[in-house]
Parts: structure tokens; C-alpha cells; sequence
């Protein structure tokens, strides 16, 4: 039976400015374009478990603004729940300013403005919600008090708890000992541990902090060169799949919503990652954080894909 899956975080509008390369200080450059997405890894994650065919809520908070209108509609038109959808009267809705480069890399300015307030109190008044949930997921786009009392709370249910430490911010061990799944990519990896990344011994190093504060999980996502799984009894190295790469802006969420998702159907842990994993790759081929996000259909044709060419190849 599908496990219930609640999702505590931020809601971004995304201004995605396509540039020739990333710029120097001071310098000015012109972009090629400009589009302006839903996005926010909160939303993110939750819009790819929905498509995924997911039984899933989501918690969050946007402004009193134009952009926190069209983001309440956009996410009652994903088919979420309104009384989730918080709307601060004073904070303009979370933006991103996003450059992205011809070969599909980026960089990103978030601005919290409501996330910001989302609070603990708003999760109290909301606590009926997380009754019966199985799977709890969130990140560091709120503020940290509110992270703390939704894992708290989500572990009082008995849930399995992801966190998405990012941005990365020194995180102690009674915090961390809430957290079933940590999925960081390799840099907030190696900010959290002060290792540095230079082959799959240092992954292995860092995972290994991690359980040691109390981590049950650890998933490492390594972008091109694909995962570092390992807890205290199990250890696996995935690679990425192999997929022409257009904007990698949500291929974290993608994954994470992936992750998510294949938790909550009980599956072996190789095959939720390789779910995952492959649900992280299909993101990477469109521009754009939500219009990126894989369905399930076309998820699990490329799956299918996949196996054909390696069976071809064996």
C-alpha cells in the first residue's frame, strides 16, 4: 500500500536568464533570453511526486503579490490542497534570479520573502494534516525552527523523514537525528563534512560523518557522475544516466520527488534510486524547474529505454 507523503517547504517564482557564459565582478553581459517559471525546491518536489502519481500534500507560504496569486492558482491547479497554501500579508512571494549557460549550467539568487515566514505556528494550526502520513520531506528554504518542528512532528506519526539540506547550515546531531534520508549534492556535501570531493573514498568519508550524527540514510547525489548511497549496512555507487542536458535547475527536486515517491511504495532501495535517479535525468533535458519535472509516463518509457539498450549491449 502507497505510503502518504507531506512536503514542508518553499514556493519561487524563477526568472531564468539564458546567458553566453557566467560573467566576471563587474562585469555586465546581455542575455540571450528571459522566461519566468514556477519553482522553489519545495514546490519542486512536491509538483514531481504529484506527477509521479503520488498520494502527497504540500505545505508552504507565498505573498500578498501578484506572483502569490498566480503561485496559489498554479498550485490548486496541480491539484494541491488551498488550505495548505499560505498567503503572508505583508512579504512578497520567494523569487530566484537563475543564470544558465548554453551547456545547461547555473547559477541562483533566491530571495526568501514569504518562506521566510513560514512558521511553527502555521504548522501547529495545521498539525491534523499530519496525521497517517508515511513519507516527510523538506529543505532549508524556511526558516530552521520550522524544519526542526515539521521533522518532530512528522516523526511523531511514525514517518520516514528526508531532508534536502539546502542551502547548507551547520546542522547538529539532535537535529540530524530525526533525519531517516539526507540527500545533499556533492557541494553541500562537502560544505557540511569540510571534506573535499576528489574521488569515492571522500564520498564514502562523508557519508560516514553523517551516520555517525545520527543520520539513518545518506544519498549523495553527484550530478554527471550519478549517487553515493550508503547506511550502516548497505553501500551502493550509481551511475547517471546518459541524456543530452539542457538546464539542470531542478534535477535535485527531481530526484528528491523521485526518492520520495519509490519510499513510499515500499520499494528495494536499488530500485527506488535507480527510479530516482532516472527521474533527476529526464529533468535535465527541458528549461525550466517546473516544466521540466517528469511525468510518470514518460519516466517510465525511459526506464524501459534503458533496459532495452542494456540488454542490447549485454
Amino acid at each position: 500500500m502507497q505510503k502518504k507523503i507531506l512536503v514542508l517547504g518553499n514556493s519561487n517564482v524563477d526568472l531564468v536568464f539564458k546567458i553566453p557564459r557566467f560573467h566576471d565582478p563587474g562585469e555586465t553581459i546581455l542575455a540571450e533570453s528571459l522566461a519566468t517559471v514556477f519553482g522553489g525546491k519545495g514546490a519542486n518536489q512536491a509538483i514531481t511526486v504529484k506527477r509521479l502519481g503520488g498520494d502527497v500534500l504540500f505545505m508552504t507560504k507565498v505573498g500578498n503579490d501578484h506572483y502569490g496569486t498566480t503561485y496559489h492558482q498554479n498550485l490548486i491547479k496541480n491539484g494541491f490542497d488551498q488550505k495548505l497554501i499560505i498567503q503572508d500579508k505583508k512579504l512578497p512571494t520567494g523569487t530566484a534570479v537563475i543564470e544558465l549557460t548554453p551547456k545547461g549550467e547555473n547559477r541562483i539568487i533566491a530571495f526568501l520573502g514569504a518562506n521566510g515566514a513560514l512558521s511553527d505556528k502555521d504548522l501547529k494550526r495545521r498539525k491534523r494534516y499530519w496525521r497517517g502520513i508515511g513519507i516527510f520531506v523538506t529543505q532549508l528554504e524556511i526558516p530552521f525552527p520550522t524544519v526542526e518542528s515539521g521533522l518532530k512532528m512528522a516523526k511523531d506519526q511514525g514517518a520516514l523523514t528526508l531532508l534536502n539540506p539546502s542551502p547548507p547550515i551547520p546542522l547538529a546531531p539532535h537535529l540530524l537525528s530525526l533525519v531517516d534520508f539526507i540527500v545533499p549534492n556533492e557541494v553541500e556535501a562537502q560544505l557540511l563534512t569540510g571534506i573535499k570531493w576528489k574521488g569515492d573514498q571522500d564520498i564514502r568519508k562523508m557519508a560516514e560523518i553523517f551516520l555517525n550524527l545520527g543520520v539513518k540514510n545518506v544519498v549523495i547525489t553527484l550530478g554527471s557522475k550519478g549517487l553515493f548511497f550508503k547506511n550502516r549496512s548497505e553501500e551502493i555507487r550509481m551511475n547517471a544516466f546518459k541524456v543530452k542536458v539542457i538546464d539542470t535547475t531542478a534535477a535535485g527536486d527531481a530526484f528528491l520527488g523521485g526518492l520520495a515517491y519509490g519510499l513510499s511504495e515500499n520499494k528495494p532501495i536499488r530500485e527506488v534510486l535507480k527510479f530516482a535517479n532516472g527521474a533527476g535525468a529526464l529533468a535535465t533535458t527541458k528549461l525550466g524547474a517546473q516544466p521540466s519535472l517528469p511525468q510518470r509516463e514518460e519516466l517510465d518509457i525511459f526506464l524501459r529505454g534503458v533496459k532495452r539498450v542494456k540488454k542490447k549491449i549485454s
